[in-house]
């Protein structure tokens, strides 16, 4: 059975050590995560896929387009 991207996420942050933050939302672009976790439901974090969990950039949450333009923004701003 094929996993949600939320199932996805959890376990991409599962593996990096994090297993005491619940997801709201979230989407991957590319080598990117975008995700709104439930304790802090304000901002987007944005991570690159990496070994280890890094949150690079916080965007406000009523700011967020879930669109892949705005994704490719980010990136092109984040020079990743």
């Amino acid at each position: 059975m094929k996993q949600s991207k939320k199932q996805e996420c959890e376990h991409y942050i599962g593996n990096r050590g994090i297993y005491d933050r619940e997801i709201k939302k979230c989407t991957e672009y590319k080598n990117l995560w975008f995700i709104v976790f439930k304790d802090y439901p304000e901002d987007v974090e944005v991570s690159v896929k990496n070994i280890c969990y890094e949150c690079y950039t916080e965007i406000p949450t009523k700011d967020m387009k879930w669109n892949n333009s705005y994704f490719e923004k980010i990136k092109q701003q984040l020079k990743i």
